[in-house]
């Protein structure tokens, strides 16, 4: 789970809201308990003969007493010295401890209070609760005459000046309700139902809140580990993505992170709330019998084991079906983008096939997820039922055997409140399964988090304007996990101002030489040098912005024709977009369209020609004004007429820059001062067109091919 936790950092800077969160948790568990307090009385007033405010009076006088009493009915004659007993129902002294005042003053077990008397002597029969209602209004530390009958032996007897305890918190509250409640047992239902919907609509607003709160803070702490995670991304080598592909990170910046924004919420929901209503429920239920609910803890040891086991299981599961949804989504990305050439060459077929054995592996893992995630709560929910029954059998056994111990009312509540118990132990089942998935997902985004960067100099000097020449020394290169170097021990000098044209067969490793320049890749061995200065000491930044850069696919951005040009310069002077595009005959095509430069292009240049979109991108190498120009296959997707011409306006901009030019079609770089000849990664020779044709046997081949191609 470090992974997961680790993405908590992001919530510090809203910790406000949380707290917050955290707040209402604290309302909403006291509400829950407060909702199930109130079970009991509901019970008293529908199933118990003894109504609210008997129940009230009976316990303040068992904390008067100190005793426990049952209200029993008199059956048979009894009578007192020479008077008739003469009440129908009278106060039963169950349990008594030895040590109390009432014991000491004389009272015992089993004995019947039936009424009290007065300092001339003077008895009066009491019912039992009109007896339990003038001792539980007695006030405190005072002293009363019981009338006491004993059963066994049929005799009466008064004890004087037994000293009355104080009332205990609950039977105060009890009583302080009893005397502001109508006695009338319907009215006092409608009164409890009222309270339950105040309650519940109080606590509901509180969830709102609760869940508002913590959603917000999770989505805005997402939001920053997103950027932060593009800024990484912004920052890794070339071959990073060479190596991963993009849909892979892709794929972490959509899916791994929703997973894990569902982990974040799920940890302060449902595992902050469903635990403060466990606490509430534990808490009503341990002042209904603490035995019983002790009891029923059993449930935790073998339901953690449970839970544990299943989560390891997820965690694994979870991993494979986020690289599954990887996969699917480099497969989508590579059809739709290449959909042309899928339907040109009649492959929908072979696509499909391809797609369904990706979407096949994720179903594979998401059946996986789900049995595991639909065997939690069942597992757990039989545990607890197991324990519940055994503390049922235990209860049912005292209110049939023992009804002194623990009444129907008791009973009925107490079951109300164990059921409260499992229900947030249920849903807590889910919950570290789905820690589980979350944490799966923070491990893949944390591991493109932690790549290795391209290598900055911190506080490094900017590099000075290039005016001396640039140098490849002794330049070895090999991709991640090649089995040969891409660039094998190059040396090559470029004099500012000079245009260098680079030729070689496919894979001879011409566009890799000059990814260096621009610090795309690093070298393994050697250093690139500008102005006789490594280029790896010096300000990435400074570096780049003397580069203007030409592929052979060009990056069209979705924007508007005019952005796309300024792009890497970002605050072009007036009329510069439109000088540069006439260097690069933009300017012909955007004349026809109705918006002009705000025309917005699609997605990477959709509604734009092959040769529309190479002239947009040269129109922004020109308008950047850079030192150096690099141009790969840059005329490549343009029409022979516009060829031309950019080649003209190329001509007047290469003056005082220096320009790599790389090539296939070799009649393009005639006009350099000198090409190089590559070849399996090495520099087979240097020289003019016609001193090549002379003396370069490869170089003889490539241009005898581009003729007669």
């Amino acid at each position: 789970m470090k992974h997961f936790f680790r993405s908590i950092k992001y919530l510090r800077p809203y910790r406000v809201r949380l707290a917050a969160a955290m707040v209402c948790v604290v309302f909403i568990m006291l509400l829950w308990a407060g909702g199930l307090g109130a079970l009991l009385p509901g019970v008293k007033i529908l199933i118990s003969d003894e109504g609210l405010h008997d129940w009230a009076w009976r316990s303040m006088t068992e904390d008067r007493l100190d005793a426990k009493v049952v209200a029993r009915v008199i059956r048979g004659e009894h009578r007192f010295g020479d008077k008739r007993l003469d009440v129908t129902d009278y106060l039963d002294v169950v349990k008594l401890d030895k040590k109390t005042s009432a014991a000491e003053a004389g009272l015992q077990e089993t004995e019947w209070l039936v009424g009290l008397s007065d300092e001339n002597g003077e008895v009066q029969f009491l019912n039992a609760y009109e007896l339990a209602k003038v001792i539980g209004k007695t006030a405190g530390e005072q002293k009363i005459n019981l009338l006491v009958y004993d059963p066994h032996t049929c005799t009466g007897r008064v004890i004087k000046n037994i000293p009355l305890e104080d009332v205990g918190y609950f039977s105060r509250l009890l009583g302080a309700l009893s005397d502001r409640l109508p006695y009338d047992q319907y009215t006092l239902l409608l009164i409890l139902l009222g309270f339950g919907i105040v309650v519940t609509i109080l606590r509901d607003i509180f969830r709102f809140a609760q869940e508002y709160l913590v959603q917000s803070a999770v989505y805005r702490g997402l939001m920053d580990l997103r950027c932060d995670n593009y800024n990484v991304v912004l920052h890794l080598p070339t071959t990073f993505f060479s190596e991963k592909g993009v849909t892979d990170s892709m794929s972490r910046f959509i899916h791994d992170t929703g997973e894990l924004a569902r982990g974040q919420i799920t940890l302060f929901g449902k595992t902050l709330v469903e635990p403060g209503k466990l606490i509430g429920s534990f808490t009503v239920a341990m002042c209904l019998s603490w035995r019983l609910t002790l009891l029923t803890m059993v449930v935790g040891p073998p339901a953690f084991f449970v839970i544990r086991k299943f989560g390891k299981i997820m965690k694994r599961a979870s991993r494979r079906a986020l690289e599954s949804w990887s996969d699917i989504l480099g497969v989508l990305e590579e059809t739709l983008s290449g959909i042309r050439v899928v339907k040109t060459y009649t492959m929908e077929g072979a696509e499909r096939r391809r797609f369904f054995r990706v979407n096949r592996a994720l179903l594979k893992e998401q059946w996986r997820m789900a049995a595991i995630d639909s065997a939690t709560s069942p597992a757990v929910e039989a545990i607890g039922i197991i324990a519940a029954m055994g503390a049922v059998a235990v209860a049912g056994y005292w209110v049939i055997n023992h009804p002194d111990v623990m009444d129907q009312g008791r009973f009925l509540a107490l079951m109300a409140c164990l059921a409260a118990m499992f229900d947030p132990v249920r849903k807590l089942a889910h919950v570290n399964t789905r820690f589980q998935r979350a944490d799966a997902a923070a491990k893949r985004v944390f591991e493109l988090q932690d790549q290795p960067t391209e290598k900055i100099v911190r506080n490094a000097p900017p590099l000075p304007r290039h005016c001396q020449s640039i140098e490849f020394k002794n330049i070895t290169f090999r991709y991640p996990n090649a089995a040969d170097d891409a660039l094998k021990d190059i040396n090559l000098t470029i004099p500012a101002g000079q245009t260098l044209a680079i030729v070689g067969p496919n894979g001879c490793g011409k566009t890799t030489l000059v990814s260096l320049l621009p610090r795309l890749i690093d070298p393994a061995a050697g250093k690139v040098l500008v102005d006789g200065a490594d280029v790896g000491e010096y300000s990435v930044r400074s570096l780049r912005r003397q580069i203007g850069m030409v592929t052979q696919d060009s990056v069209i951005f979705h924007a508007s024709i005019g952005e796309n040009i300024a792009y890497g310069k970002r605050r072009p002077a007036p009329g510069e977009v439109e000088s540069a595009a006439q260097k690069a005959f933009v300017d012909e095509f955007v004349a026809e369209m109705p918006d002009g430069y705000e025309t917005m292009v699609g997605e990477h240049g959709s509604t734009l020609s092959g040769g529309q979109k190479q002239r947009i991108a040269i129109a922004r190498a020109i308008l950047r004004d850079p030192t150096i120009l690099i141009f790969d296959e840059a005329t490549s997707q343009i029409d022979p007429d516009s060829e031309q011409k950019i080649h003209q306006a190329l001509a007047e901009f290469r003056k005082g820059r220096t320009t790599l030019l790389i090539a296939h079609s070799l009649s393009t770089v005639l006009e350099a001062d000198r090409i190089a000849v590559m070849d399996a990664g090495r520099i087979v020779d240097t020289g003019t067109h016609a001193e090549l044709l002379e003396r370069c046997e490869l170089y003889g081949q490539l241009y005898k091919e581009d003729k007669t191609g």
